[in-house]
């Protein structure tokens, strides 16, 4: 399954849509648009919000980063942690019992299809800038794993590097109030 990136040139003009991939992994940036200058931002449009049914949120447990789960080591897997990724740059990683409260943990817009998942999802957030296929660069992104898909999610600024510009994720329906633990010994 695939999931998309979209820019925006302004606010009335789609310009690309464009699936990102990793190693076989699929990427996610946020939709933004380009404001003057070279920092872009969006406010997201009321009637696009879709309403959250998520369940209470529990305590997530910490990771081992030298003895994983296997299910970590999956997740591990999936986000190229070890391989393309160091396991130095995660700075919090662990399972939420509902992909429904992703957005408690990582600033998301309210539209993304991994939300009305009701299994648990693996996230893992990364520091640091990751160059994606196509010419970008994700600083600070986050990997999110459920039980239907897999991938990134540009959760922090995202350079062009063809052109320099600096393009920011849309503003989330609502900040993040929870924070993931981070990697244990």
């Amino acid at each position: 399954m695939s999931l998309l990136t979209a820019v925006q040139k302004t606010p009335a003009t789609w310009v690309a849509i464009a699936v990102i991939t990793i190693a076989g992994c699929s990427g996610v940036a946020a939709p933004v648009t380009e404001a003057p200058g070279s920092v872009a931002t969006m406010p997201t449009p009321a009637s696009t919000i879709e309403t959250s049914t998520a369940p209470p949120l529990t305590e997530v447990a910490p990771v081992s980063a030298s003895k994983p789960s296997a299910d970590a080591a999956e997740a591990f897997a999936k986000c190229h942690i070890g391989d393309m990724i160091l396991i130095s740059r995660v700075t919090g990683m662990g399972q939420i019992a509902s992909a429904k409260n992703l957005a408690h943990y990582i600033p998301l817009t309210g539209r993304e299809p991994q939300l009305k998942e009701d299994g648990p999802a693996w996230v893992i957030q990364i520091r640091g800038d990751v160059p994606q296929p196509g010419g970008e660069v994700w600083t600070d992104p986050t990997c999110v794993v459920t039980q239907s898909e897999f991938g990134y999610f540009g959760t922090g600024p995202v350079r062009d590097t063809a052109t320099g510009k600096v393009l920011t994720p849309k503003l989330p329906r609502t900040s993040p109030d929870a924070t993931l633990p981070p990697l244990a010994p």
